[in-house]
């Protein structure tokens, strides 16, 4: 394997090198609105009663209300419209003429937005609003229209029997951005919160987001199932040991249940080594941890791709782990950590086949995971002896993401010859990828 901050191989992804401004959604309403489908599609409304949804539609474009036409046909085209929502009363019990029970979402108007986001994604949201009778709404963070993720992106709207203008700025949460209903990709405004028979109006509505650029990836971890020098298995009661190269590929042996491990294998929290009768039956008894050359921050997204396979069917599980103990290490044995777990789920859960299969991940790191150094495997989910195998294991980060002087002080100590990607000998590093001593080398 390349040795990170000596060698540095790039993978270039083609984008913007800076952040922009997109209006994603747009809504300015004329006299055709309500028969053009792409115009509209944006714009939803459903209704709900007693728990069943009985209508979902597309919301109706009207003339202005507030023009003082008494009927739209007396409209110029070039009046002013906007949409109308409609809200029902809540349902008066037939025998005891009470009003039965209305949610505040059975009645909803959403905004889409073209695209799922994910969390941290900014945003403004503008628009026009009033409604008939003075009323407030509440609002929620959808997946697509009817399937909630989370309460209050915008907060409560208080309609009046005037026009106002809404604008908020934010940034989508991680509840907003991912819950039961899916990735987010809708607002929704509950109008059923006033309980009343209500119309609402919404005009000049305005969704931008900040569009990240691109990530421009660089190679930091590259391992072709030969290389056991970044790469360990910790056995039950935290004994580690270094992994095995057969045919190219690296294997781990995940412990027989059946076994008695006394005397091998130590608790984490023995002073010495001490033994311990063994009780095997967890998922992370056998762990295969990569260990990478950086620490990972909360937040930061990378990628890794590998090629995996089993001699029998199984399920893992993939955790982030501060570092990767050496092989050998006794945690209780050495008075101190061996690649202690921070999180539970870093690429969720892999399943293993006997039929080799190759697979990327993109994973953004989670705040409970900041400042992890390897990628672990619980692999003894399966709860029998196997044997698991990876290869062409591969990690990427963000360019922007890479230590600058460690980088370039490490490439210029290595420097004899310098060509540029036109193949053209140069005096020394420049910025971008150069080509040194034959190898390619990435400077920031």
């Amino acid at each position: 394997m390349k040795k990170f901050f000596t060698l540095i191989a790039v993978a270039l992804v083609a984008g913007s090198a800076f952040a922009q401004e997109v209006e994603v959604v747009k809504g300015t309403f004329t006299r055709n609105s309500n028969s053009n489908e792409e115009e509209m599609a944006p714009f939803k409304s459903t209704e709900w009663l007693n728990g069943e949804q009985v209508a979902v539609v597309q919301s109706r474009v009207v003339v202005d209300p507030t023009l003082g036409y008494a009927d739209e046909s007396e409209a110029p085209r070039t009046a002013n419209r906007c949409i109308e929502v409609i809200s029902r009363d809540a349902p008066v019990d037939e025998e005891t003429g009470e009003v039965t029970n209305i949610d505040a979402w059975d009645t909803q108007f959403f905004i889409q937005v073209p695209e799922p986001w994910d969390a941290g994604t900014q945003y403004t949201v503008k628009f026009k609003y009033r409604a008939e009778k003075p009323a407030s709404a509440s609002t929620q963070a959808h997946a697509l229209p009817s399937r909630y993720n989370d309460h209050g992106i915008l907060g409560n709207i208080s309609f009046t029997e005037e026009w106002q203008d809404f604008e908020q700025s934010g940034t989508l949460t991680a509840a907003q951005a991912q819950g039961n209903g899916g990735q987010f990709q809708s607002i929704a405004f509950n109008l059923a919160e006033f309980k009343e028979a209500n119309k609402y109006y919404f005009d000049d509505i305005s969704i931008t987001m900040i569009k990240p650029k691109e990530n421009v990836w660089v190679n930091i971890y590259e391992n072709d199932g030969t290389d056991l020098s970044t790469v360990s298995v910790k056995y039950f009661r935290n004994y580690t040991d270094e992994a095995k190269s057969v045919d190219g590929a690296i294997v781990v042996t995940s412990l027989d249940p059946e076994k008695d491990y006394t005397g091998t294998y130590y608790y984490s929290n023995d002073a010495d080594t001490e033994e311990q009768p063994a009780v095997l039956g967890r998922d992370w008894d056998t762990q295969f941890l990569i260990s990478l050359p950086m620490p990972l921050n909360a937040g930061q997204k990378f990628k890794f791709s590998m090629k995996y396979w089993a001699d029998k069917d199984a399920n893992t599980q993939t955790q982030a782990h501060s570092a990767a103990p050496a092989p050998g290490f006794i945690e209780g044995a050495n008075h101190s950590g061996a690649g202690t777990y921070l999180w539970y789920s870093l690429a969720g859960d892999v399943a293993f086949t006997t039929e080799p299969q190759t697979k990327e991940w993109t994973v953004t790191v989670p705040d409970n995971a900041a400042g992890m150094q390897a990628i672990c495997f619980n692999l003894d989910v399966l709860k029998e002896v196997n044997n698991y195998y990876f290869d062409d294991i591969m990690v990427y980060v963000d360019e922007d993401d890479v230590p600058t002087a460690i980088n370039s002080f490490k490439a210029e100590k290595a420097v004899k010859t310098i060509y540029n990607v036109a193949g053209q000998q140069i005096k020394s590093l420049q910025k971008g990828l150069n080509i040194v001593n034959g190898e390619k080398v990435y400077v920031k």
